[in-house]
């Protein structure tokens, strides 16, 4: 049975809420090491493309490094998440959903905008994601 917490006071919302605004502001500042924190370092770390599914933790690095150019010193644009929904899906395991947005990055489909989900696991080193499918 899942449990969800909505509100903004519960400690496993709350700490979720700050593991992604850690990550945005990372990305904001431009430091791709310091943003990529908020996965899980582990092989078995997805994230969803729309076109494909992107296995382990240095692919997925490797993933955004190339796709924002963050490795050449470009700007990759200032990120927000807004997180509007935590479950939990075992005792280790929660999925949590949000809003993001992504301003002064150009692409080619042109959405700056888009919903996510993610499923964070609690590890010894507090909550990461093991699953990220953004669109």
């Amino acid at each position: 049975m899942s449990t969800r917490w909505d509100n903004a006071g519960s400690v496993v919302h709350s700490e979720i809420k700050g593991v992604l605004e850690r990550s945005a502001a990372a990305w904001s500042a431009g430091d791709l090491d310091t943003f990529m924190a908020c996965y899980e370092n582990s092989p078995d770390t997805i994230y969803l493309t729309a076109t494909q599914i992107v296995s382990g933790y240095a692919d997925i690095r490797s993933m955004y490094a190339e796709r924002f150019g963050a490795e050449g010193g470009h700007s990759m644009g200032d990120l927000t998440v807004k997180l509007l929904r935590v479950t939990r899906i075992g005792s280790q395991h929660v999925l949590a959903v949000g809003l993001y947005s992504l301003q002064g990055v150009e692409f080619a489909e042109g959405r700056h905008t888009g919903m996510c989900s993610l499923v964070l696991h609690n590890t010894a080193d507090g909550w990461r994601i093991c699953a990220d499918h953004t669109s």
